[in-house]
């Protein structure tokens, strides 16, 4: 036998927002002052439901004079056993009971460096946003600007990434419970960091190794890159379904991975990004060897070949059919 019962209300993302705690039973909710339980929901009955123990001694959850009833799953019911893991929805408000002898899980073990919190990252965050933006505008000035130039651009980088990872904190207080704005802004100074990093090592496989699939296919890493930066927001909102958020950010990246496959071919009849790579870096940073002239030749030459043999054979198709 319980001592003691436990009514937890729930919000939408699964995590408890308040617990009562009972001797007895039955417990009576719903939204008139005569209920154990008042809850603040107008889509609940004034007589809501009952928790109470059948002639088994089964906890269970019964409705009483509810048009809404309760729902487990999405599914009406009219009554419902509750195993201490039960999710049952009244109205709009989740509700879980359990008592004294529900047997929580094992403790997880503490890895947050719990100093690693407020102004040192977010300063952080700041000085990585701060590296790229004058990197990005480094490498592409040819002319000689200003400091305030730099300082404005700086800036502009700045408050683009503040309104991202405001959005993404704007979505972890409403689901989550609290704002996480530095932690978002870290995420996204990574994620920036990456995508530049990715862009530096194509220019640099493409022209210095003269490597070209990394150019031609070059979309998909970033592709991939934002992708994980999507996966992190949300697992920093919702931290219990983790598993179901990687599928989904996984098939994400594969359907626009695809479309961009389509694209291109629907394009130019080919999966590649571009027909050619196109990045240039100073001479002294090539590394493969340099081609001969004869070596273009030959290379002319064959190709001359097969774009003759291509032609002929469209020719003495096309006087088949005429034939026919």
């Amino acid at each position: 036998m319980s001592l003691f019962y436990f009514v937890e209300i729930l919000n939408a993302s699964g995590d408890v927002q308040t617990r009562h705690k009972f001797s007895q039973l039955p417990i009576r909710l719903g939204r008139a002052y005569t209920n154990d339980i008042i809850l603040d929901d107008p889509h609940t009955a004034a007589e809501h439901a009952v928790i109470e123990q059948d002639e088994s001694g089964t906890l269970i959850l019964r409705n009483l004079s509810s048009h809404n009833g309760i729902k487990i799953k999405g599914k009406h019911h009219t009554q419902v056993a509750l195993n201490g893991d039960t999710l049952a929805r009244l109205g709009h408000t989740h509700i879980r009971v359990r008592d004294n002898h529900y047997r929580v899980s094992d403790e997880i073990t503490d890895i947050t460096y719990h100093g690693w919190h407020g102004w040192p990252l977010l300063a952080c965050a700041l000085l990585l946003i701060t590296l790229v933006a004058v990197s990005e505008f480094w490498l592409e000035d040819i002319t000689e600007h200003k400091a305030t130039d730099y300082i404005t651009t700086v800036l502009q980088w700045i408050l683009s990434a503040a309104a991202w990872a405001g959005m993404w904190a704007l979505a972890n207080r409403v689901f989550g419970g609290a704002t996480n704005f530095g932690r978002h802004l870290l995420i996204l100074s990574c994620g920036l960091v990456a995508l530049d990093t990715s862009h530096y090592l194509y220019m640099i496989l493409s022209f210095s190794f003269a490597l070209e699939w990394p150019s031609l296919y070059k979309s998909h890493l970033p592709i991939a890159i934002v992708t994980i930066m999507i996966y992190f927001h949300l697992r920093l909102i919702n931290t219990r379904k983790r598993n179901l958020l990687k599928w989904l950010c996984l098939a994400t990246a594969m359907t626009v991975a695809g479309l961009k496959l389509m694209n291109n071919y629907q394009s130019n009849n080919q999966y590649a990004d571009k027909l050619y790579t196109s990045e240039t870096l100073p001479p002294a940073l090539r590394i493969s060897r340099n081609h001969s002239l004869e070596e273009f030749e030959v290379s002319i030459a064959t190709l001359k070949k097969e774009i003759d043999a291509e032609r002929e054979k469209a020719i003495k198709e096309k006087a088949e059919k005429k034939r026919r």
